[in-house]
């Protein structure tokens, strides 16, 4: 029996063409990643990888080859992947196609490029290179795609900036019913848009050996590990037979799941996807025979080209379309998809569902026994062991004319995400009779480990009339009685009911269309999610502000669509270091001792740094005088630091990490929600609120109706998709240069100058450019620069320390969750004279700097509304959590939605239209707030009704109405809410140093941070109006260089929050360059004199140059309070929402949202639309689907990943959005009359939620349940169901 040193004879390099070169690489790591290759080998840093589980899509590349499919030899398909996942080994002999393949600013921007700039698709840009791959390859492979496909195509990438509406916009316009598509398609295209033609596979005519024609064994070993590439079954079976193979053998197809799972320990890995006999996806009269190495899409494909041969096909084919995402799909089989569940039975598998219902097949091959086959049902291959076992192929039935087959699913957004619960039912019966013919299939995955059929209810249910009622009742009985539900697998509750509305679902769809009763018709043919569109509107800004107040794309556009912008993790420094956190594994403990040993031990490691070896060498451990840098003897929170290791790679880091071993004493149960700290009484006493505003005790003796409720908010992560990091660089006299991705520079100048003891003249810190952030770099960045300041100082190497997604989620803090108890004194006719709020904040274990300030709330609490009298007692809750931080609105958002849900539960009450009361207690011009602040002018009313009218929001509630007594099972709600933001400017100094050079050319050094919200174009279009006001044809803000921003010229600064600083940083611009202008004036004027004319601006600096006058200047912007309070200014926005809400799964489909904010003279009105955007869906996100779940005895934050944790996706966005700057505004007391934007279309995202509390009211009501329903935040699918009150089968009928 040939072994492994046959094998090793055979080929031993990976060879394939990357971006038109032909490269090769000998005995590649197995377990290197095409990714890593492509960063770190290859030098492409486009592509990101912030999550490595295929969850983000900001990796993705595109990999063509004919061996995806069943296409002709030599003729390729082309397929978009994860390059986290993909395996370099397993691109050999195909072609790579990375974001610097499509288009380069220095050679010309590919269409989609192109397109997705000039729509503002891209905000921070972390995602943007991802989004471009994913449609250049969907264009690649169909020049014509429809909406849907186009839609479609992006459901493998996130992006937590924009919102998804600008990348959508402009990715459509490549669909075939775009009047754009045909211009702007990729027809003819093999490359970029330059005209070069890169090697192609198409070209590699002869060279087989690349191409895919006769293909060789493919061996390679590195660090004890192999990689094979069978390419044969008897191949296949002698490999797992080899007694080499006893260190641990694994199939490979697409190594999607260890996106979800770590891999089995393995020393070999054997490639199966070029064996011919696993690859065929074969049309038979009978059935479909799926190879055990074809692909998800590969199956796809053939449904959807046979759609018509079963009836099994179409709703097969629609749940596959949910099944993880297109990257996913393209690369990872469906047999793998099999074998995950086998593993692992806490896999919920769609596809195991779906086909254990469709009587699927499995012919297996046995390699222990030379090959001996046998065919097994799926139940059989859940309990067998998969040792030596090769799904050779899966044999998928047709159905016949009597078949109906119904499956669904509910998971936590729409697309790229787990099922919570699956189900599957085919029957075979005769549809005039609704009789079954024979016994039917009905499955549900998420009950058990491993799907399981209901035997027990099929065998009841044969021979009988599925149109019965009491047969339903009967059938239902003995199914919630067989379902058992393994607690270990969570959400017993919900899936509980999810259980009998499944089975009603299915057997109401089993009747004919026409004998549905209308009302019912909803639960079972709700129609399929449309195409998203989006609409903006704002006004043509100031001609006398010109470039001011025009649309721009981003200074950077062009560079994050090509891939061409640097992060702070693109950057190379010879002889670096790579650090890793090591992290505690409990929430409440002592350390006994920290034993480094084994991770010493291991090669390539170069220190450990903990509290106590940093205090030793002379260090400070304080972040802040809450927070230690290192835990160093009490443990508070799981995830926390308790030292760095520092090794020559980043992988042989983290491996030593988690050999760092650990002794806890006194370990306690962890505190982590604000109903643990009432009953363990553990607050911050010395923190907290205690405002009063008028009488609330007067006036609650004076009102005519009291209402009390409560109501929460929980965790936000911020999800930006650049994680926490840091490099630090020592150089000449003691310095350290730090690029740190934070909001705030000079915090982290200061800190990292502490914690060395150094002056601050020996740190410069630098920021170019932030991949995300939204709050959570001001002050969580400061700990990882410190810490891998420590190690780059002692050790005086560069060192890198990048978290990964987990350790981001567990250590670093989220939003804070509140719980507020109210209690409103209103008049009969709506007017509220007092609010009493009571409110808990779930702090963590320390505090972060100076957040939460409770008192803070006050600033917000008063929301759009004159209240004559309040009260706010605010306390905090110390629990065993990362310190909970910033994030967009902090304070503003939680207020808002916790005095609007008084508002609605008062409104209720007196049954009076929740816009009604609003309107009625709305401040007016002249009004004085609760803080003393005046508004001379105050527009909320005239916003609120603007947006009213243009929303036809009373039509649409009649609309609504008329739904909701017309369907039984679906509802809708409609819900509108104002904002109040505030502008606040005292003693937030920001500089800028302007510098003009010889030839004209232009640059700026500021003390903002770029993080995706435009400010680098918004202060190039303010020098651009102040300088080239003396100049013939002004200047194009586009050709000014903004330099990073680094301390040398920013000093003594404030971080970038607030929504303000692109107003203080163009006050600073603008201060500059008005010196400037001064000493230019002059010579403008005697040019113009001179000539008769303006000067070009280029004569002009010649001029001034030649003359040595200075061409630079530092402008400052601090100022103080406003002269109307402590706010510069107020500003107002509002915003309405209509939803549908599914009451049989509590699933939301955001119908329609419109927005209106004022944005004052926008500075830049395409940026700041583009802000409403994104901010609103982020609160979309925070008010429906985003919620954190914790291990109870660890502590450990479950959702720590892409797997667990849903921010919107972009079938989660509204059907329809329309967002819109206030015409006409102005702003008195702004920077050339701008207002923000950044946050305050965040809490107009509560009109959803409150859009989805309606609809579950009108269900109550429907249902018989009494009382207000109240509804707390995250209304997600579980939340909503539950609170709908469907609770029992009686409910269920078929007339």
């Amino acid at each position: 029996m040939p072994g492994m040193d046959e094998v090793e004879e055979n080929e031993t390099q990976v060879r394939f063409v990357l971006n038109g070169e032909l490269v090769s690489v000998e005995n590649a790591d197995p377990r290197q990643c095409l990714g890593d290759y492509l960063r770190q080998d290859r030098g492409l840093k486009g592509l990101q990888m912030p999550c490595r589980q295929g969850g983000c899509g900001a990796c993705t590349v595109l990999v063509s080859s004919p061996e995806f499919g069943s296409a002709a030899a030599n003729a390729p398909v082309h397929r978009i992947v994860n390059s986290c996942l993909r395996p370099l080994c397993s691109v050999d002999g195909m072609v790579v196609t990375t974001v610097e393949g499509v288009g380069t600013t220095k050679k010309g921007l590919h269409p989609v490029q192109e397109q997705l700039m000039q729509s503002n698709g891209s905000q921070c840009g972390f995602c943007t290179p991802g989004m471009v791959m994913s449609m250049y390859g969907l264009l690649k492979d169909n020049p014509n795609p429809t909406p849907q496909q186009v839609e479609n195509g992006i459901d493998g990438n996130l992006c937590r900036c924009t919102g998804y509406r600008p990348i959508l916009d402009a990715f459509q316009t490549f669909s075939c019913e775009s009047t754009q598509s045909k211009s702007r398609g990729c027809e003819g295209r093999s490359g970029g848009c330059d005209g070069r033609v890169p090697l192609d596979i198409e070209e590699c005519g002869s060279r087989r050996e690349l191409c895919g024609g006769e293909l060789t064994k493919l061996t390679c070993s590195k660090g004890g590990h192999t990689w094979i590439r069978a390419t044969s079954l008897s191949q296949l079976y002698k490999l797992l037979r080899s007694t080499k193979c006893s260190g641990g053998v694994r199939m490979v197809r697409g190594n999607t799941t260890t996106g979800i799972y770590p891999p089995p320990k393995a020393k070999v890995l054997i490639d199966i996807s070029r064996v011919p006999e696993l690859t065929k996806v074969t049309v038979t009269q009978s059935q479909i025979v799926i190879g055990g190495a074809a692909t998800i899409t590969d199956l796809m494909v053939v449904l959807e080209n046979n759609i018509d041969l079963s009836p099994t096909f179409p709703p097969l084919l629609a749940h596959l379309q949910r099944v993880a995402h297109p990257q996913v799909r393209n690369v990872g089989s469906v047999a793998g998809n099999l074998v995950l569940c086998n593993l692992h039975g806490d896999f919920t598998s769609d596809i195991a569902t779906i086909f254990m219902a469709a009587e699927v097949r499995l012919r297996l091959g046995m390699a222990d026994t030379f090959g001996t086959e046998e065919t097994v049902g799926l139940w059989e291959f859940f309990q067998m062991s998969l040792q030596g076992v090769v799904i050779i192929e899966i044999h998928l039935p047709y159905g016949t004319y009597q078949t109906q087959f119904k499956s669904y699913k509910v998971a936590l957004r729409k697309v790229n995400a787990h099922a919570l619960l699956n189900a599957a039912f085919k029957f075979d019966m005769e549809k005039s009779t609704g009789v079954c013919t024979r016994p039917p299939v009905i499955v549900y995955g998420g009950v058990k480990p491993h799907p399981v059929r209901a035997y027990r209810t099929e065998a009841f249910l044969d021979g009988k009339c599925c149109y019965n009622q009491e047969v339903l009742r009967q059938a239902y009985s003995i199914l919630s009685s067989e379902m058992v539900f393994d607690p270990a697998l969570g959400r017993t509750g919900y899936k509980a009911t999810l259980l009998a509305s499944f089975f009603y679902k299915g057997m109401l769809a089993l009747r004919p269309p026409g004998s549905v009763p209308p009302r019912m018709r909803s639960a079972v043919f709700n129609e399929e999610r449309q195409i998203s569109t989006g609409q903006v509107s704002f006004d043509e800004g100031d001609p006398a502000l010109y470039p001011v107040s025009k649309p721009y794309s981003k200074s950077s556009a062009a560079l994050q669509v090509t891939g061409e912008a640097v992060y702070l993790d693109d950057v190379d420094y010879a002889g670096e270091l790579h650090s890793t956190l090591v992290v505690a594994t409990v929430a409440s403990a002592q350390i006994k001792h920290i034993d480094p040993t084994r991770a010493l031990a291991k090669k390539g490691v170069v220190s450990f740094l903990s509290a106590a070896s940093i205090a030793a060498d002379g260090y400070c451990n304080l972040a802040s005088e809450d927070e230690e840098v290192f835990a160093s003897t009490q443990v508070k929170y799981y995830g926390q630091a308790l030292g760095l290791i520092v090794a020559t790679s980043k992988e042989i880091a983290d491996a030593a990490s988690k050999l760092v071993d650990v002794t806890y004493t006194d370990q306690k149960p962890p505190i982590l929600t604000i109903e643990d700290a009432m009953t363990a009484d553990s607050w911050f006493s010395e923190r907290g609120a205690d405002f009063k505003y008028g009488s609330t005790e007067e006036a609650f003796k004076e009102a005519d109706v009291i209402i009390e409720g409560e109501v929460s908010t929980g965790h936000q992560y911020h999800f930006h998709l650049e994680t926490q990091r840091a490099l630090c660089i020592p150089g000449e006299d003691h310095t350290l240069k730090v690029y740190s991705s934070t909001q705030n520079p000079s915090l982290i100048q200061h800190c990292v100058g502490v914690g060395l003891n150094k002056p601050q003249q020996k740190i410069e810190v630098v920021v170019k450019r932030v991949g995300g952030a939204y709050g959570a770099k001001i002050y969580r960045s400061t700990a990882v620069a410190m810490a891998c300041s420590y190690a780059a100082d002692k050790l005086q190497k560069p060192v890198r320390l990048v978290l990964d997604i987990a350790t981001n989620m567990q250590s670093v803090g989220a939003r804070s969750p509140y719980l507020c108890k109210y209690k409103v004194g209103a008049q009969k006719d709506g007017l509220i004279k007092a609010i009493q709020l009571l409110i808990y904040n779930n702090t963590g274990a320390h505090f972060d700097f100076d957040y939460p300030a409770m008192d803070t709330l006050v600033v917000w609490m008063d929301c759009a509304y004159k209240i004559p009298n309040w009260t706010l007692v605010g306390k905090l809750a110390k629990t065993n959590l990362p310190a909970m931080t910033y994030m967009r609105g902090p304070g503003f958002v939680e207020m808002l939605f916790m005095v609007e849900t008084a508002i609605e539960h008062t409104a209720t009450v007196l049954n009076i239209r929740p816009d009604i009361v609003r309107e009625m207690i709305m401040y007016v011009d002249g009004d004085r707030t609760h803080q003393n602040q005046l508004l001379p002018t105050c527009n909320v009313k005239h916003i609120f009704a603007t947006l009213k009218k243009s929303s036809d929001y009373e039509q649409r509630m009649q609309q609504v109405e008329e739904f909701n007594i017309n369907n039984q099972w679906v509802k809708r709600g409609i819900g509108m809410v104002p904002c109040k933001f505030v502008g606040y400017y005292d003693s937030q100094a920001h500089t800028a140093l302007v510098n003009i050079y010889p030839d004209g050319s232009i640059s700026i050094h500021g003390s903002g941070v770029e993080v995706g919200q435009g400010l680098d174009i918004k202060i190039a279009q303010v020098a651009a109006m102040a300088l080239g006001s003396l100049s013939k044809n002004g200047i194009n803000p586009q050709d000014i260089r903004i330099f990073p921003t680094t301390t040398i010229v920013a000093n003594n600064t404030v971080s970038t929050g607030g929504s303000v600083t692109s107003e203080l940083a163009a006050g600073a611009v603008l201060d500059a360059c008005n010196q400037i202008l001064k000493k230019l004036k002059v010579v403008a004027d005697k040019l113009e004199n001179a000539n008769g004319e303006k000067p070009t601006w280029v004569e002009l600096i010649n001029t001034a140059a030649a003359s040595f006058t200075d061409l630079q200047a530092r402008g400052r912007f601090c100022a103080g309070p406003g002269k109307d309070g402590a706010f510069e200014y107020l500003a107002f926005g509002a915003g309405a929402t209509e939803v549908e809400v599914d009451c049989l799964t509590g699933e939301v489909k955001v119908l329609r949202s419109d927005l209106l904010l004022d944005c004052g003279k926008s500075l830049n009105p395409a940026v700041d639309i583009g802000q409403v955007q994104g901010a609103y869906v982020q609160g979309l996100g925070y008010f429906l689907h985003e919620e954190f779940l914790f291990d109870r005895d660890s502590g450990k934050l479950l959702t720590d990943g892409t797997w667990e944790y849903k921010p919107p996706s972009s079938k989660d966005i509204p059907l329809d959005l329309r967002a819109s700057l206030l015409e006409n505004s102005g702003n008195s007391s702004g920077v050339l009359r701008s207002k923000f934007s950044g946050e305050p279309p965040y809490g107009l995202a509560a009109s959803a939620l409150f859009a989805v509390r309606r609809a579950v009211a009108a269900a109550r009501t429907e249902f018989g349940v009494n009382g207000y329903c109240s509804l707390s935040a995250p209304a997600t699918v579980e939340n909503v169901m539950l609170a709908a009150g469907l609770s029992n089968s009686s409910m269920f009928n078929l007339k």
